[in-house]
Formats: structure tokens, sequence, C-alpha cells
């Protein structure tokens, strides 16, 4: 069988223009509500899309960039799996900011949730605003995070949490 095109939705707040949100048309008003989610993954189902992609990101943009983060993409995705049975659930994950454990455990949780429909989009992160809300002065190098990016995705697909539980 021959290579497949796959296609998704971007949540990305009101959208990918920085003044969407201005919009008479914007959804501005429903991004903390997670039924305006699941009805975005209900309409991705319906359209036979292959995923939803819920981006992530460590620090609040500027005013002036409108909305965007506001749900926790892990927690929304969740929500997202029971409102719908077959459309992926992707979210962005940062190598930098979180632990392989701690990756590992809340994607298989969202991934055992949605009967197997979890995807990790892996980044290492690139603004010193998002260090600086992890107690840093500025990121990392760029060797450094993918160094610890080639790492921590190693061990968060070979060694997950469940292998750990004892029934004995």
């Amino acid at each position: 069988m021959g290579a497949q095109l796959r296609i998704g939705a971007f949540l990305l707040g009101c959208g990918h223009h920085s003044a969407a949100w201005r919009h008479r048309d914007s959804p501005v008003e429903s991004l903390g509500d997670i039924t305006y989610y699941e009805s975005l993954a209900q309409i991705a189902e319906r359209g036979k899309l292959d995923a939803v992609f819920f981006a992530d990101g460590h620090s609040v943009r500027e005013p002036e960039s409108g909305a965007s983060w506001f749900l926790e993409p892990i927690t929304a995705l969740t929500a997202m799996a029971r409102a719908t049975a077959n459309v992926g659930l992707v979210t962005t994950i940062s190598t930098t900011f979180y632990t392989p454990f701690h990756a590992a455990r809340m994607l298989a949780s969202l991934d055992h949730i949605s009967g197997g429909r979890a995807g990790w989009n892996v980044v290492t992160s690139m603004f010193d605003q998002e260090a600086r809300n992890h107690g840093l002065e500025a990121m990392p190098d760029h060797a450094s995070r993918y160094e610890r990016a080639d790492e921590f995705v190693d061990v968060a697909t070979n060694a997950p949490p469940w292998r750990s539980c004892s029934t004995s």
C-alpha cells in the first residue's frame, strides 16, 4: 500500500492570524468552554479528518497577538475523546519543560481513555519567556535541547509508566 495523506485540524485559539479574535464572528468568548472544543472535534470527525491538533505553549503571548492558549491540552483532548469516537487527538508536549515520566503518563492516560487515538507533537520550545516560567533565565541552547529531546523520546516511548505497575 502506498503512502497516505493525513489531514488534521490545527486548533489554535481564534485562529492563526493575530487579530482573528477581533472579527465579529470570532469564537473568543468560547475559548474557555470545553463544549466549543468538543464541537470542533465532532466537526473534524464528521468531516473524516484524521486528527485534531491542540498546540500548547509555556508562556502567555503579548496582548496584541490575541487569544491563543487557554485550556491545558491533555485535559481538553480527554474531554474531546469522550465526545468523539474516531478522530485522532494530538498535542504538543515540550521535552524541555516536562519529564519523560510525566509526559508518558499523561499521553498514556489520553491514549487509554480515547481508545488508542492519542498523538504527540514533540517540541523543545523556543522562547525565553517560556523558560522564565520554569525558573530559567533563558532557554537552554539548541544543541542541549535537542540532545535532551532525543533521550526524552527514547525514555518516554520505551518505558511506559504502566510497565512498572505490579499486581502481586
